[in-house]
């Protein structure tokens, strides 16, 4: 044999060895129907997510959440890019303020806000809600989570504080 075609049997060999030769499957859920590359029974790997309201996520998915790059769009036909993380996407809206879109297979679509917490707390988000003159504001779970964070905080800087005597 020459060497052009052992180079290419080695070749084919290893490619077939080192390729992920994953199935396309379709699978059902409640509002949904999933088509794409499937592992152990769940939606892993590249896929499309179609819900009854014909809205489309195509992209990764681990563990039949959308994880990974992926694009959603909804029924107006707005297109969401970017990087999924069990399920959600998070979408700046400005410096304070921040909109989930947030996907589940049984579900559907689902969105809420989040607010940047202020102080010692600016590196935490908190649910937020839009008011009656259009300002996001902290919602009823967001004050009773910032409220929690910063008596928590307020515990751990007292305890600290707390140094031995002379």
């Amino acid at each position: 044999m020459s060497s052009n075609k052992i180079f290419l049997l080695f070749l084919l060999f290893f490619s077939l060895i080192f390729t992920n030769l994953a199935i396309s499957e379709t699978i059902k859920f409640g509002s949904s129907v999933y088509e794409g590359e499937v592992k152990k029974g769940k939606a892993n790997g590249k896929g499309t997510l179609t819900f009854s309201d014909d809205t489309t996520y195509v992209g990764n998915f681990k563990k039949n959440k959308p994880h990974g790059k992926g694009v959603y769009t909804d029924q107006r036909e707005v297109s969401y890019d970017g990087k999924w993380r069990n399920g959600k996407l998070r979408v700046k809206l400005n410096k304070k303020t921040r909109r989930i879109i947030k996907l589940s297979v049984e579900e559907g679509q689902t969105n809420f806000f989040e607010i940047r917490g202020t102080g010692q707390l600016i590196t935490k988000w908190f649910d937020a809600e839009m008011n009656a003159e259009g300002n996001f504001v902290l919602s009823k779970k967001g004050k009773r989570d910032f409220e929690s964070e910063k008596k928590q905080l307020e515990s751990n800087n007292s305890s600290s504080g707390s140094g031995g005597s002379s």
